[in-house]
């Protein structure tokens, strides 16, 4: 067939029109056109329900035509319903743990991940199906690319571990499209280019002299009511009403007892005549008065027009310039005067668009007259205004996918348009681990993912590999890597031993808590796991499985002060030595190991702090040699109160000491002077020249006399 014609089926609820279309010097002729009704209700609401059905009926007005014009179709235009379009904007983000350049196909994988999560949107607004793949993407487009947080024109080659992209998808149902697409081939037919309905019948209803004003199109069919909204130029939004002509053959159906096809010819008679004739199910013959039918359909055309103005107010916030009905739908008695009741717009601000009063295109057929043959038109119409974009068919894991050729396919376009979940193309990093280990923080990475496998006609390939007809695409997501594995003996010596201590032999044995819990050697340690141990070889792990308890292994830093001075004193009670060397508890020892402690006071005492201070000696004359006695010159105070120097000293104290009010009495020389008493002496004492006795008190630079008297 010649570019410059086209073959057009307009596949409806009710109906099937067909219509071979040339464009010559005068504008567009239809050369010839055929109608058709479905036998059976083989559609409903937009939606093919019987395929095989849908297929007669197509191949009939296929072959019709091609008997007429003595030619042979082997594609057609075809529209979907107006519910078909869906737009959703989607944005993924991903930490990067492998801080290389970023590949296309990483960047890929992340927009389509992106594009992943738009279908999923819109699957979670359909109440229906929630499944992934409701959606047939036709194309999507990059708005954002972020990295670090920061706006960037191109991901590719970057650097960084945070990224992140926003794209907006267009989507079709693919039962639309698939059912769709399955009649076509079962007449011998491919497509050679898919449209809207509502964007079809725009396309001739509305010139682009128009397009400047605020209208609505609204094609009111047998099933559906498919709504373009216009401004400034350009079609924003579109909606579809699943509501039509069918719902009041439906109507007249239930009242008066008739099979569906009767009531759908009263319904087409409302207009023609005051009375109307029809026989219902039982076989009577009954007579039909039309402002009776017209009361009984009230209630479903008030009903149908608030949907449709429902859905104009929410995509347009306001009533828009005017309101332009096509479709067999908008011949329905009242229904024009009931929407402009609804929108508050004047009657006339609401009409009916017939092929008429179209400008440059002829035809003869009489059922294209009315507002049904506006979309039939649009869709042969639209062909040569808008280039078509055409269809190719790959195979996706066997499965034949159709796919619009806007260019360059790519495997990932195959992917995505197949229903594959590519969320996950590339296998996920393993889970790690953060362990905390005696107080410090440790992270163990699990293993990274397998990238996809990928094959296009038995030959690897790429998400971004591009694609002809008829190829063969195999795709394997990657594996996901596996998870870390730690055991207590990858962290922790777990190894045993032995040393002697103090003399005995002492078999070590490994001592592990986690999360507060005593732990072996094999146990997996689960994420987030407080670990604590000693190594086993450690000097204060063997003193305390020796039995030495753990306050004599802390060396404690006392803080007192000295007559208001800050001083402060480093304790330990415990010496230890290690094969005869000094040690602390924080060394490590060789198994095997000679270790000797000893344990003086767990605690100092006051006079092991003051022992170094000045006057604190007393200093006496004794039989004409001076001496001193040590700690009593000066009354000691601890936070207050009297004390002596053998008091422990506690954490904070206070000490004062008085230098005037020394605590000395006679007997203290003797713990610095030896006597040796002669046989059957007396010994007499005398303090500066007087007589004295052991409790008599002594001052400094006092003169004391020791005399045996035989």
């Amino acid at each position: 067939m010649e570019n410059k014609n086209i073959f057009a089926l307009d596949i409806g609820t009710r109906k099937i029109v067909g219509l071979l279309m040339e464009k010559n010097a005068r504008g567009f002729r239809v050369m010839a056109a055929e109608m058709l009704e479905h036998s059976t209700r083989a559609m409903l609401d937009g939606q093919i329900h019987d395929v095989e059905s849908v297929a007669d009926t197509i191949s009939r007005i296929k072959e019709s035509l091609e008997e007429t014009l003595q030619t042979k179709f082997s594609s057609a235009a075809v529209a979907a319903a107006g519910r078909a379009l869906k737009t959703a904007c989607g944005r993924a983000a991903r930490h990067r743990t492998v801080l290389g350049a970023m590949t296309r196909d990483e960047v890929l994988a992340l927009e389509i991940e992106a594009v992943q999560q738009a279908q999923f949107q819109l699957a979670q607004e359909d109440t229906r199906d929630q499944e992934r793949n409701l959606y047939f993407c036709v194309g999507y487009s990059v708005v954002c690319y972020w990295l670090e947080n920061q706006v960037i024109g191109s991901l590719v080659g970057q650097v960084g571990s945070e990224v992140a992209v926003e794209v907006i998808a267009t989507f079709l149902p693919r039962v639309v499209v698939d059912s769709l697409l399955s009649s076509l081939h079962r007449a011998g037919l491919q497509v050679s280019s898919l449209t809207l309905e509502p964007i079809a019948a725009l396309s001739v209803a509305i010139s682009p002299g128009m397009r400047h004003l605020n209208l609505a199109l609204v094609d009111i069919g047998a099933g559906t009511s498919d709504i373009a909204v216009i401004r400034d130029g350009n079609i924003f939004a579109y909606a579809m009403v699943p509501l039509g002509g069918d719902e009041l053959s439906e109507v007249i159906a239930g009242r008066y007892l008739l099979d569906f096809q009767v009531a759908e010819k009263v319904k087409r008679s409302l207009s023609e005549s005051e009375t109307i004739s029809a026989t219902d199910i039982l076989g009577n013959q009954v007579t039909l008065q039309v402002p009776d039918v017209l009361k009984v359909l009230e209630e479903k055309v008030s009903h149908i027009a608030g949907q449709i103005a429902e859905n104009i107010l929410a995509l347009n916030q306001v009533a828009p310039d005017a309101v332009i009905c096509v479709g067999g739908g908008s011949l329905t008695p009242t229904l024009l005067e009931s929407l402009a009741n609804k929108l508050e717009l004047p009657a006339n601000r609401v009409g009916i668009r017939t092929p008429q009063a179209f400008e440059g295109i002829e035809y003869e057929a009489p059922f294209l007259n009315g507002p049904q043959g506006v979309t039939p038109l649009g869709i042969a119409f639209h062909y040569f205004a808008t280039p078509p974009i055409p269809f190719i068919e790959i195979y996706v894991n066997n499965r034949e996918t159709v796919l619009w050729n806007s260019g360059e396919l790519s495997v990932a376009n195959a992917l995505l348009s197949a229903g594959i979940s590519l969320t996950e193309v590339y296998g996920k990093p393993g889970m790690g681990k953060t362990i905390e280990i005696n107080g410090q923080v440790k992270v163990f990475r699990g293993k990274v993912g397998t990238p996809p496998t990928i094959k296009v006609n038995g030959e690897s390939a790429s998400l971004e590999s591009l694609l002809k007809e008829g190829d063969q695409v195999e795709f394997f997501p990657g594996e996901n890597g596996e998870s870390v594995d730690i055991r207590l003996s990858d962290l922790v010596q777990t190894r045993s031993g032995h040393v002697y201590v103090n003399g005995e032999l002492l078999e070590l044995i490994p001592v592990v808590y986690i999360n507060g819990r005593p732990c072996t050697s094999d146990e997996e340690i689960p994420d987030r796991a407080r670990i604590e141990y000693r190594a086993l070889n450690s000097l204060e792990n063997i003193l305390i499985q020796a039995g030495l308890d753990e306050e004599w292994l802390k060396e404690r830093e006392y803080r007192f002060t000295v007559d208001g001075e800050a001083q402060s004193i480093r304790w330990s009670g415990l010496e230890v030595r290690v094969d005869g060397k000094p040690a602390s508890p924080q060394d490590l020892v060789d198994f095997g190991a000679d270790i000797n402690y000893s344990l003086g006071r767990l605690r100092p005492r006051l006079g092991e702090v003051l022992r170094d201070l000045e006057g604190l000696e007393l200093t006496v004359q004794v039989n004409g040699e001076m001496v001193s006695v040590k700690g009593k010159g000066a009354l000691v105070k601890l936070n207050g109160e009297p004390a002596e120097l053998a008091d422990e000293l506690p954490e904070g104290a206070s000490i004062t000491l008085d230098r005037s009010a020394g605590s000395a009495i006679l007997s203290d020389i003797f713990q610095v002077v030896e006597i040796k008493p002669p046989l059957n002496a007396r010994l007499l004492m005398k303090v500066n020249g007087q007589p004295a006795g052991f409790t008599t008190p002594i001052c400094n630079n006092c003169n004391i006399e020791l005399i045996w008297e035989s």
